[in-house]
Protein backbone atom coordinates (compact mmCIF):
# COMPACT_ATOMS: atom_id res chain seq x y z
CA UNK A 1 0.00 0.00 0.00
CA UNK A 2 0.79 3.53 -0.94
CA UNK A 3 1.45 5.61 2.36
CA UNK A 4 2.82 8.61 0.94
CA UNK A 5 1.56 11.59 -0.50
CA UNK A 6 0.18 12.15 -3.72
CA UNK A 7 1.54 14.98 -5.84
CA UNK A 8 -0.51 17.77 -6.22
CA UNK A 9 -2.12 18.41 -9.61
CA UNK A 10 -2.60 21.23 -11.90
CA UNK A 11 -6.12 22.69 -12.39
CA UNK A 12 -6.78 26.05 -11.99
CA UNK A 13 -10.19 26.66 -12.36
CA UNK A 14 -12.86 27.76 -9.82
CA UNK A 15 -13.98 25.33 -7.15
CA UNK A 16 -17.97 25.77 -6.78
CA UNK A 17 -20.65 24.02 -5.02
CA UNK A 18 -23.89 23.78 -5.84
CA UNK A 19 -26.26 25.39 -3.02
CA UNK A 20 -28.39 22.49 -3.64
CA UNK A 21 -26.41 19.62 -2.65
CA UNK A 22 -27.94 18.58 0.66
CA UNK A 23 -31.60 18.79 -0.78
CA UNK A 24 -30.52 16.61 -3.64
CA UNK A 25 -28.61 14.25 -1.62
CA UNK A 26 -32.10 13.81 0.18
CA UNK A 27 -34.34 13.19 -2.62
CA UNK A 28 -31.40 10.40 -4.08
CA UNK A 29 -31.91 8.84 -0.65
CA UNK A 30 -35.49 8.26 -1.13
CA UNK A 31 -34.64 7.74 -4.72
CA UNK A 32 -32.55 4.52 -4.07
CA UNK A 33 -34.74 2.92 -1.65
CA UNK A 34 -38.21 3.89 -3.93
CA UNK A 35 -36.32 1.49 -6.91
CA UNK A 36 -34.43 -1.08 -4.24
CA UNK A 37 -31.48 -0.22 -5.76
CA UNK A 38 -29.96 -0.94 -2.41
CA UNK A 39 -31.88 -2.90 0.41
CA UNK A 40 -29.33 -3.58 3.08
CA UNK A 41 -29.33 -0.07 5.53
CA UNK A 42 -25.50 -1.30 7.01
CA UNK A 43 -24.30 -1.24 2.55
CA UNK A 44 -26.06 1.91 2.13
CA UNK A 45 -24.84 3.78 5.07
CA UNK A 46 -21.09 2.92 3.27
CA UNK A 47 -22.63 4.42 -0.02
CA UNK A 48 -24.08 7.39 1.70
CA UNK A 49 -20.52 8.30 3.11
CA UNK A 50 -19.16 7.78 -0.28
CA UNK A 51 -21.01 11.11 -0.80
CA UNK A 52 -22.34 10.48 -4.53
CA UNK A 53 -24.32 13.85 -4.50
CA UNK A 54 -20.98 15.93 -4.09
CA UNK A 55 -19.19 15.00 -6.17
CA UNK A 56 -22.30 16.32 -8.83
CA UNK A 57 -23.02 18.88 -6.78
CA UNK A 58 -19.21 19.86 -7.46
CA UNK A 59 -19.37 18.99 -11.39
CA UNK A 60 -22.92 21.11 -12.19
CA UNK A 61 -22.64 23.91 -9.47
CA UNK A 62 -25.43 26.38 -11.36
CA UNK A 63 -27.79 23.30 -12.11
CA UNK A 64 -30.99 23.84 -10.55
CA UNK A 65 -32.87 21.38 -7.63
CA UNK A 66 -35.04 19.10 -10.14
CA UNK A 67 -32.17 18.59 -12.95
CA UNK A 68 -29.12 18.53 -9.38
CA UNK A 69 -31.31 15.59 -8.55
CA UNK A 70 -31.53 13.64 -11.58
CA UNK A 71 -27.83 13.66 -11.79
CA UNK A 72 -27.28 12.47 -8.51
CA UNK A 73 -29.64 9.48 -8.81
CA UNK A 74 -27.92 8.57 -11.96
CA UNK A 75 -24.14 9.04 -10.28
CA UNK A 76 -25.65 6.78 -7.74
CA UNK A 77 -26.83 4.56 -9.66
CA UNK A 78 -23.67 4.08 -11.78
CA UNK A 79 -21.58 3.81 -8.90
CA UNK A 80 -23.40 0.95 -7.72
CA UNK A 81 -23.59 -0.81 -10.89
CA UNK A 82 -20.15 -0.27 -11.32
CA UNK A 83 -19.32 -2.06 -7.85
CA UNK A 84 -21.26 -4.98 -8.84
CA UNK A 85 -19.67 -5.84 -12.42
CA UNK A 86 -16.13 -4.32 -10.49
CA UNK A 87 -15.41 -8.01 -9.39
CA UNK A 88 -12.20 -9.20 -10.61
CA UNK A 89 -12.74 -13.32 -11.17
CA UNK A 90 -11.36 -15.43 -14.05
CA UNK A 91 -13.06 -17.93 -16.56
CA UNK A 92 -16.48 -18.96 -16.11
CA UNK A 93 -17.64 -16.23 -13.60
CA UNK A 94 -15.87 -13.38 -15.81
CA UNK A 95 -17.42 -14.77 -18.49
CA UNK A 96 -21.39 -15.09 -16.87
CA UNK A 97 -20.61 -11.32 -15.86
CA UNK A 98 -19.91 -10.49 -19.55
CA UNK A 99 -23.34 -12.33 -20.99
CA UNK A 100 -25.21 -10.41 -17.85
CA UNK A 101 -23.21 -7.03 -18.98
CA UNK A 102 -24.46 -7.04 -22.15
CA UNK A 103 -28.16 -8.12 -21.24
CA UNK A 104 -28.81 -5.23 -19.48
CA UNK A 105 -26.66 -2.87 -21.63
CA UNK A 106 -29.52 -4.38 -24.39
CA UNK A 107 -32.38 -3.17 -22.05
CA UNK A 108 -31.07 -0.49 -20.82
CA UNK A 109 -30.56 1.26 -24.37
CA UNK A 110 -33.92 -0.17 -25.57
CA UNK A 111 -35.49 1.91 -22.68
CA UNK A 112 -33.80 4.97 -23.73
CA UNK A 113 -34.60 4.80 -27.64
CA UNK A 114 -37.70 3.83 -27.13
CA UNK A 115 -38.49 6.13 -24.05
CA UNK A 116 -40.32 2.86 -22.70
CA UNK A 117 -41.98 3.12 -19.03
CA UNK A 118 -41.20 0.26 -16.92
CA UNK A 119 -42.18 -0.33 -13.39
CA UNK A 120 -40.38 -1.90 -10.50
CA UNK A 121 -42.44 -4.95 -10.51
CA UNK A 122 -41.79 -5.64 -14.17
CA UNK A 123 -38.56 -4.76 -15.02
CA UNK A 124 -37.03 -4.87 -11.19
CA UNK A 125 -34.94 -2.35 -9.39
CA UNK A 126 -32.47 -0.94 -11.93
CA UNK A 127 -34.50 -1.10 -15.41
CA UNK A 128 -37.20 0.65 -13.14
CA UNK A 129 -34.84 3.54 -12.18
CA UNK A 130 -33.17 4.00 -15.80
CA UNK A 131 -36.76 4.47 -17.14
CA UNK A 132 -37.90 6.90 -14.31
CA UNK A 133 -34.27 8.61 -14.54
CA UNK A 134 -34.69 9.06 -18.75
CA UNK A 135 -38.65 9.63 -18.27
CA UNK A 136 -37.20 13.37 -16.51
CA UNK A 137 -33.74 14.14 -18.09
CA UNK A 138 -35.10 13.58 -21.52
CA UNK A 139 -37.41 16.91 -20.49
CA UNK A 140 -34.31 18.85 -19.70
CA UNK A 141 -32.76 18.39 -23.40
CA UNK A 142 -33.60 18.24 -26.62
CA UNK A 143 -33.92 15.59 -29.63
CA UNK A 144 -29.92 16.06 -30.51
CA UNK A 145 -28.71 16.17 -27.08
CA UNK A 146 -30.98 12.64 -26.56
CA UNK A 147 -29.38 11.31 -29.46
CA UNK A 148 -25.34 12.23 -28.31
CA UNK A 149 -26.31 11.44 -24.81
CA UNK A 150 -27.17 7.81 -26.05
CA UNK A 151 -24.62 7.35 -28.15
CA UNK A 152 -22.11 8.41 -25.39
CA UNK A 153 -23.62 5.64 -23.25
CA UNK A 154 -23.64 3.06 -25.75
CA UNK A 155 -19.39 4.20 -26.38
CA UNK A 156 -19.34 3.78 -22.23
CA UNK A 157 -21.22 0.86 -21.97
CA UNK A 158 -18.99 -0.93 -25.31
CA UNK A 159 -15.88 0.07 -23.50
CA UNK A 160 -17.15 -1.86 -20.43
CA UNK A 161 -17.47 -4.83 -22.25
CA UNK A 162 -13.39 -4.40 -23.63
CA UNK A 163 -12.38 -4.15 -19.72
CA UNK A 164 -14.37 -7.23 -18.83
CA UNK A 165 -12.84 -9.29 -21.92
CA UNK A 166 -9.63 -7.68 -20.83
CA UNK A 167 -9.92 -9.46 -17.36
CA UNK A 168 -11.82 -12.43 -18.61
CA UNK A 169 -8.26 -13.23 -20.41
CA UNK A 170 -6.38 -12.60 -17.35
CA UNK A 171 -4.31 -10.13 -19.33
CA UNK A 172 -3.46 -6.50 -18.92
CA UNK A 173 -4.06 -3.94 -21.70
CA UNK A 174 -0.85 -1.81 -22.99
CA UNK A 175 -0.69 1.75 -21.57
CA UNK A 176 -1.80 2.82 -25.02
CA UNK A 177 -4.85 0.57 -25.38
CA UNK A 178 -6.02 1.74 -21.44
CA UNK A 179 -5.49 5.41 -22.13
CA UNK A 180 -7.14 5.32 -25.25
CA UNK A 181 -10.38 3.50 -23.63
CA UNK A 182 -10.45 4.87 -19.96
CA UNK A 183 -12.17 7.71 -20.79
CA UNK A 184 -15.07 5.64 -22.23
CA UNK A 185 -15.54 2.64 -19.65
CA UNK A 186 -15.15 5.57 -16.98
CA UNK A 187 -18.50 6.77 -17.91
CA UNK A 188 -16.69 10.80 -17.69
CA UNK A 189 -17.32 10.87 -21.75
CA UNK A 190 -20.77 11.21 -21.12
CA UNK A 191 -20.90 13.14 -18.55
CA UNK A 192 -19.78 16.05 -21.27
CA UNK A 193 -22.83 15.42 -22.66
CA UNK A 194 -25.30 15.11 -19.54
CA UNK A 195 -23.64 18.66 -18.78
CA UNK A 196 -25.58 20.03 -21.47
CA UNK A 197 -28.92 19.02 -20.67
CA UNK A 198 -27.89 19.36 -16.42
CA UNK A 199 -26.84 23.19 -16.74
CA UNK A 200 -29.42 23.98 -19.58
CA UNK A 201 -26.67 24.46 -22.40
CA UNK A 202 -28.54 24.97 -25.89
CA UNK A 203 -25.84 24.72 -28.85
CA UNK A 204 -26.70 23.55 -32.32
CA UNK A 205 -25.95 20.10 -32.74
CA UNK A 206 -23.36 21.17 -35.12
CA UNK A 207 -20.75 22.72 -32.65
CA UNK A 208 -20.22 19.04 -31.26
CA UNK A 209 -18.63 18.45 -34.56
CA UNK A 210 -15.99 20.47 -34.37
CA UNK A 211 -12.76 19.41 -33.85
CA UNK A 212 -11.62 22.16 -31.69
CA UNK A 213 -15.03 21.32 -29.11
CA UNK A 214 -14.82 17.17 -29.97
CA UNK A 215 -10.57 17.97 -28.40
CA UNK A 216 -11.81 19.88 -25.97
CA UNK A 217 -14.18 17.46 -24.33
CA UNK A 218 -11.77 14.73 -24.99
CA UNK A 219 -9.45 16.76 -22.56
CA UNK A 220 -11.71 16.93 -19.80
CA UNK A 221 -12.82 13.42 -19.45
CA UNK A 222 -9.20 12.35 -19.59
CA UNK A 223 -7.92 14.54 -16.97
CA UNK A 224 -10.93 13.32 -15.10
CA UNK A 225 -9.84 9.67 -15.36
CA UNK A 226 -6.08 10.29 -14.82
CA UNK A 227 -7.02 12.12 -11.81
CA UNK A 228 -9.00 9.41 -10.49
CA UNK A 229 -7.13 7.08 -11.38
CA UNK A 230 -3.69 8.43 -9.26
CA UNK A 231 -6.66 8.77 -6.37
CA UNK A 232 -8.31 5.48 -6.78
CA UNK A 233 -5.13 2.89 -7.51
CA UNK A 234 -4.38 1.91 -3.39
CA UNK A 235 -8.23 1.01 -3.14
CA UNK A 236 -7.75 -0.91 -6.67
CA UNK A 237 -4.53 -2.49 -5.74
CA UNK A 238 -5.93 -3.93 -2.34
CA UNK A 239 -9.21 -5.63 -4.71
CA UNK A 240 -6.01 -6.98 -6.98
CA UNK A 241 -7.13 -4.27 -10.06
CA UNK A 242 -3.99 -3.29 -11.84
CA UNK A 243 -5.92 -1.58 -14.54
CA UNK A 244 -5.00 1.50 -13.53
CA UNK A 245 -2.41 3.95 -15.13
CA UNK A 246 -0.24 4.29 -12.43
CA UNK A 247 0.02 0.19 -12.59
CA UNK A 248 0.32 0.56 -16.00
CA UNK A 249 3.20 3.01 -16.32
CA UNK A 250 4.64 1.29 -13.64
CA UNK A 251 4.79 -2.31 -15.47
CA UNK A 252 5.38 -1.01 -18.93
CA UNK A 253 8.13 0.93 -18.17
CA UNK A 254 9.61 -1.27 -15.19
CA UNK A 255 10.15 2.03 -13.11
CA UNK A 256 9.36 2.62 -8.84
CA UNK A 257 5.66 3.20 -7.73
CA UNK A 258 6.72 6.79 -7.26
CA UNK A 259 8.33 7.45 -10.54
CA UNK A 260 5.28 6.08 -12.55
CA UNK A 261 2.90 8.38 -9.90
CA UNK A 262 4.70 11.16 -11.14
CA UNK A 263 4.35 10.10 -14.47
CA UNK A 264 0.89 9.95 -14.10
CA UNK A 265 0.30 13.24 -12.97
CA UNK A 266 2.68 15.31 -15.16
CA UNK A 267 0.36 13.26 -17.97
CA UNK A 268 -2.70 15.25 -16.08
CA UNK A 269 -1.23 18.25 -15.85
CA UNK A 270 0.17 18.53 -19.91
CA UNK A 271 -3.29 18.00 -20.87
CA UNK A 272 -4.76 20.21 -18.51
CA UNK A 273 -2.86 22.53 -19.66
CA UNK A 274 -3.33 22.10 -23.45
CA UNK A 275 -7.52 22.20 -22.01
CA UNK A 276 -6.30 25.72 -21.23
CA UNK A 277 -4.14 26.86 -24.39
CA UNK A 278 -7.43 25.20 -26.66
CA UNK A 279 -9.81 26.74 -25.06
CA UNK A 280 -8.78 30.16 -25.62
CA UNK A 281 -8.67 29.09 -29.57
CA UNK A 282 -12.56 28.49 -29.90
CA UNK A 283 -13.61 28.65 -33.36
CA UNK A 284 -16.83 31.44 -33.94
CA UNK A 285 -20.22 30.03 -34.71
CA UNK A 286 -21.81 33.51 -34.20
CA UNK A 287 -22.69 36.13 -31.62
CA UNK A 288 -25.53 34.27 -29.26
CA UNK A 289 -23.87 30.93 -29.94
CA UNK A 290 -20.32 31.93 -28.99
CA UNK A 291 -21.55 33.16 -25.88
CA UNK A 292 -22.75 29.79 -25.10
CA UNK A 293 -19.82 28.04 -26.05
CA UNK A 294 -17.96 29.84 -23.97
CA UNK A 295 -20.04 29.09 -21.00
CA UNK A 296 -20.32 25.91 -22.06
CA UNK A 297 -15.87 24.91 -21.89
CA UNK A 298 -15.88 26.99 -18.74
CA UNK A 299 -18.47 24.38 -17.84
CA UNK A 300 -16.03 21.56 -18.43
CA UNK A 301 -13.33 23.06 -16.44
CA UNK A 302 -15.42 23.04 -13.90
CA UNK A 303 -16.55 19.64 -13.76
CA UNK A 304 -12.71 18.71 -14.21
CA UNK A 305 -12.06 21.18 -10.80
CA UNK A 306 -15.02 19.41 -9.51
CA UNK A 307 -13.83 16.03 -9.67
CA UNK A 308 -10.54 17.18 -7.58
CA UNK A 309 -12.19 18.36 -5.17
CA UNK A 310 -14.60 15.87 -4.68
CA UNK A 311 -12.18 13.17 -4.69
CA UNK A 312 -9.80 15.04 -1.84
CA UNK A 313 -12.25 16.91 0.27
CA UNK A 314 -15.49 14.94 -0.08
CA UNK A 315 -15.92 11.37 -0.22
CA UNK A 316 -14.55 8.48 1.44
CA UNK A 317 -14.37 5.85 -1.21
CA UNK A 318 -10.63 6.54 -1.58
CA UNK A 319 -7.78 6.84 1.02
CA UNK A 320 -4.69 9.13 0.01
CA UNK A 321 -3.03 12.40 1.31
CA UNK A 322 -2.18 15.07 -1.48
CA UNK A 323 0.44 17.89 -1.57
CA UNK A 324 -1.15 21.35 -2.51
CA UNK A 325 -0.05 23.05 -5.41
Amino acid sequence: MYTQQLPGLYCPFPSLLNQYVEKADKHTTLWVKKYQLVTNEDTWSCYHRQKFTWMVARMFPTADLNALSIAADLNTLLFILDDQFDEHGEGSATIKQQEQFERLVHALIGIMKHNSLVSLEKGGPVLSAVSDFWKRIRKLGNLGWQVRFIESLQQAFAANLWRIEQVSRGQLPTLEEYMKWRPFFSGASFFAHLLEAIEAFYLPDYVFLDTTVKTLIMLCSNTICWANDLFSFNKELEQGDEMNIVMLICNTRGCSLEEAIATAAAIHDDQVRQFELLSAQLPSFGTVTDAQLGRYIAALSVMMKGNIEWSVKDTARYRFTMQTV
